[in-house]
């Protein structure tokens, strides 16, 4: 976390997901999805940033000639999906 210089050490204050999603109004949605279920695939409308409370996600990537590669692991308090803030 940056912080200014300028910024007494007591201002300092940590980011908790699961403070902000208990807190944030219309939008949010706690789902569970049972294992080996697709969560988001390529092609799809990115409209949504996800965050894992509890579980892991597999993050896969699929060529042309439809070769599947696992790019990345994610497991309890990640976030994916930012890729959706981009305009």
């Amino acid at each position: 976390m940056l912080v200014p210089s300028s910024a007494p050490a007591s201002t300092i204050r940590e980011f908790k997901p699961e403070t902000f999603l208990a807190i944030i109004g219309e939008g949010r949605k706690n789902l569970t999805f049972p294992r080996k279920q697709s969560v988001y695939a390529q092609g799809d409308a990115a409209d949504a940033v996800f965050y894992i409370q509890k579980g892991r996600v597999k993050l896969t990537v699929v060529s042309k000639t439809g070769r599947e590669a696992t790019i990345g692991m994610l497991t309890d308090r990640n976030f994916f999906g930012e890729g959706a803030l981009a305009p």
